[in-house]
Order: C-alpha cells, then structure tokens, then sequence
C-alpha cells in the first residue's frame, strides 16, 4: 500500500538531481523491477522487521558448537543435524503450535505502528507524515517534526 502510494505519486517531480537518480535507479529495480517486489523487500505492514531471528539462530549454532567462527568440518553436521528439524518447523508453523515470544516494548511498538498504518489507508494522514511518525516510534533518524529538505509529501 505505501509503495503504491509513492509509486503513483508525484515523486517524479524531484528537482534535486541526486535525489531524482536515486529515484530513477529505485524505479525500474526495487519498485517495478521483475526480480524484487515491494513484497519482497518492504516491511510495510509486518510485525518482523529485523535480522534478529537470524541473529538468534546464529548464536544457538555456535552455542551448540561451544565456539564462534566455525570451521567447515564442524559448521556443517551442525547445519545437517538443523536441517533434520525443517519440516517439522514448517509443520508446527502451519499448525500455529509454534508460537512467537513478543517482549511487551515491543508489543506497544508494534500496536503504535498498525494504528498510525491504518490512519495512513484510511487517508488521514499524508505518507510523509506517516514516516515521521514511524521514525518518531521506531526511534531512528532526527527527532524533528520539520526538515526542510524533505519537507515535500509524496
């Protein structure tokens, strides 16, 4: 929905020409491109947005090995014997017998998020609004509510 919304939006009419080669770069590769979707890539929408299962799984291969920086004589009967539980994974997923641990900060975040997504579909509010809304819950970038050089909404 986001995507779509910048897609056919009026984000042609950059006139900063560092910006606009970023955008003719996004366009034909990220947003319209064959190989990755919007729904490959954007996070739109999802409750998982990190590396953190990975992380996670990372650090229970080298706990299992006792070690950080695996060899490949040791990595790999270790990936075989992971490999062992895949379909049962895939089994209790599809059931949702394995459930998801969500601490609570992260519960609120995601709460706060869907609410101002929906403001967002509802069209109460413009996407550049949404982002710095979405900067101000996920705590990353300026904590400015103006900026003059992306002060322009999609």
């Amino acid at each position: 929905m986001l995507v779509k919304k910048i897609k056919h939006s009026h984000a042609m009419n950059v006139k900063d020409a560092s910006i606009l080669n970023v955008v003719m770069f996004m366009q034909p590769t990220w947003i319209r491109g064959s190989m990755w979707t919007p729904d490959n890539w954007s996070v739109y929408r999802q409750t998982v947005r990190t590396n953190n299962d990975v992380e996670g799984w990372h650090r229970r291969i080298n706990g299992r090995a006792g070690r950080p920086d695996l060899g490949f004589y040791v990595l790999v009967p270790l990936l075989c014997r992971e490999a062992e539980t895949v379909d049962l994974t895939i089994r209790l997923v599809s059931e949702h017998a394995l459930t998801w641990v969500h601490r609570k900060i992260f519960k609120e975040v995601h709460g706060r998020l869907f609410k101002i997504w929906e403001k967002y579909e509802d069209d109460d509010m413009t996407t550049t609004q949404l982002l710095r809304a979405c900067n101000h819950i996920i705590g990353l970038g300026p904590s400015t509510t103006q900026d003059d050089i992306h002060n322009e909404d999609f």
